[in-house]
């Protein structure tokens, strides 16, 4: 009898392990292993100054490439320039090059102010209320100290630079694989430790795709900065780092597959652990968030012909994803409210009014600690306004096809007092990266190298020339909601626009760096303010639209000009 159960043992346990292993394979399939980025095409070439914001006024064509890791989870050899061998990208995965559509022809038609435009020379509103200061997780409480060993990836100040999630993340991975084991082959238990080799592979290589985007990812971005006169080079350090910036994000995937198979292992008689160790891979996950892709489109602003407003679709408190449009001359999200998820939504913690533009559009609202969803990443509760009830078919019809503004300015002053990004998890917190010619937002630190960082975000002060006329220092505003931008007439002189045919080119404060030039069209002019009025220089979209632009979230912020 003995004999016989030991032969039926022996003659079974291959048969289970095949069929868990297969098992395993097929539940794996829920959560793809690779991941590539969006590709989209198009320079918006046009620009008017405004912004939807209620208290201050308020897109590089390397391609995208969708790089495939051969094996992150082995070891890698590491090339002559000190990286490893597969963040070389293959000629297939470099092939996608980016068109450089454009709307429509530049050179035709005028541009009217669209719903919701803020005329230059009212742009200064009117905010009163009693908003209230909310505590709570992602406030951003100025700058955080840092080693003086540690260097920032992308040339800007080592204070701007959050705490490293990354680090904890591994830890965590770690101890999951940890736990796994102990709670499978240590225990004696056969049948769940073959069900867990899925699992424990996935962390793995998890685990290593995060330590070699710490080892290898400044690298490239220094790469990037120093072939900035060597266009093949420059367009081949770019194509390395989208493969390192894919390569965390398949971090996720992985870690998603090892939760999810957890629940096989369980079945052998260890549910309870694995519910305990998948919690800590969800927390692994969330700090081992480096980079999150954001799908974005270019809307008009009312009859301008030309696509200017970044707008992003998030939800609200649970609610259904709604378009927003990302301002970064303006602070706090305001919402319509019909576009928040009411459950648990708790009572307001303040409430105030904003006007707009000449004062004759006035919006109540109330703030809200809720959270906001971005493709599926959930932040922590943040200060939120909630446009009242009253208000929100005025709100709707200055706005246009949008249904709130979205402002990460660090130093725009208001409406609100918090950026809701900077309540995101993991390394998300830390900036944006505008990308508009491949219509996309990428949440966490700079991906590339920065050419040049300036302090502020969105004021500053730079210099601007403007055709044959001298550099005239300025108080810029450098304005995703801006539309077609303007100059004040101390610095330009009198007009209602500059003329078409114009050069104009804007420089660091000293004068000695050129950050952007751009000759104006009849579509795309900047209009002239009266300095009194508004003294500030409002760059418009067309610097995003030239290439990738960086905003810092610390402190004042800071934004960086990375081509």
């Amino acid at each position: 009898m003995k004999l016989s159960t030991w032969t039926a043992t022996v003659l079974a346990t291959p048969a289970v392990a095949t069929g868990v292993c297969l098992l395993c394979a097929s539940t794996a399939q829920a959560a793809p292993d690779d991941a590539g980025s969006e590709t989209s095409s198009a320079a918006a070439s046009s620009a008017a100054d405004t912004s939807a914001s209620s208290s201050t006024d308020s897109d590089d064509t390397s391609a995208d490439s969708t790089a495939t890791d051969t094996d992150d989870g082995g070891d890698s050899v590491a090339g002559s320039d000190g990286l490893d061998d597969d963040d070389d990208v293959d000629a297939a995965d470099l092939s996608a090059d980016v068109e450089d559509e454009t709307d429509e022809d530049l050179d035709n038609s005028s541009a009217d102010p669209g719903p919701h435009y803020v005329p230059t020379t009212v742009r200064e509103t009117l905010v009163t209320g009693d908003a209230v200061d909310v505590d709570g997780d992602g406030v951003d409480d100025g700058p955080v100290d840092e080693d003086e060993d540690d260097a920032p990836a992308d040339d800007e100040p080592a204070d701007d630079d959050p705490v490293d999630t990354v680090p904890v993340a591994l830890e965590q991975i770690s101890d999951a694989k940890e736990d796994l084991r102990e709670a499978t082959w240590d225990s004696g238990n056969v049948l769940a430790g073959l069900a867990a080799m899925l699992p424990q592979m996935y962390l793995s290589r998890a685990s290593a795709s995060l330590e070699r985007w710490q080892q290898n990812h400044l690298l490239l971005q220094q790469r990037y900065a120093e072939t900035y006169d060597d266009p093949f080079a420059h367009w081949l350090a770019g194509a390395r780092i989208e493969n390192s910036i894919q390569r965390t994000v398949r971090v996720q995937d992985q870690l998603e597959a090892a939760e999810k198979l957890l629940t096989v292992v369980g079945w052998f008689g260890t549910a309870s652990q694995m519910e305990a160790i998948g919690q800590l891979i969800g927390t692994a996950a969330d700090n081992g968030l480096v980079y999150q892709i954001v799908k974005m489109e270019l809307q008009y602003n009312g009859n301008n012909p030309v696509r200017t407003e970044p707008v992003i679709y998030i939800s609200v408190n649970g609610g259904e994803p709604a378009p927003v449009l990302v301002d970064t001359g303006s602070l706090g999200l305001i919402i319509d409210p019909r576009d928040v998820g009411v459950d648990g939504i708790g009572e307001p913690t303040g409430t105030g009014t904003a006007s707009y533009g000449d004062g004759s559009s006035v919006f109540f609202w109330d703030s809200y600690d809720i959270p906001i969803s971005v493709d599926g990443v959930e932040s922590s509760p943040t200060q939120i306004l909630v446009v009242e009830l009253q208000s929100a078919q005025g709100f709707t019809d200055y706005n246009g096809d949008y249904v709130g503004v979205l402002g990460i300015g660090a130093n725009a002053g208001g409406p609100g007092k918090f950026n809701p990004f900077l309540s995101m998890p993991g390394l998300l917190s830390q900036g944006v990266l505008f990308d508009e010619r491949r219509r996309r937002l990428i949440l966490g630190p700079n991906p590339y190298g920065a050419r040049t960082t300036i302090p502020g975000a969105p004021s500053s002060q730079l210099q601007v020339k403007i055709g044959d006329g001298e550099k005239t220092r300025v108080d810029p505003w450098v304005d995703a909601g801006g539309i077609l931008g303007s100059v004040p007439d101390n610095v330009y002189g009198d007009g209602p626009e500059v003329p078409p045919g114009t050069v104009v080119s804007v420089y660091t404060e000293d004068g000695e760096t050129l950050l952007y030039s751009y000759t104006t069209t009849r579509k795309n002019t900047l209009s002239v303010t009266d300095s009194e009025d508004d003294p500030r220089f409002n760059t418009g979209f067309t610097p995003f639209s030239l290439g990738t632009l960086y905003f810092s979230f610390a402190g004042a912020g800071s934004t960086s000009f990375n081509y």
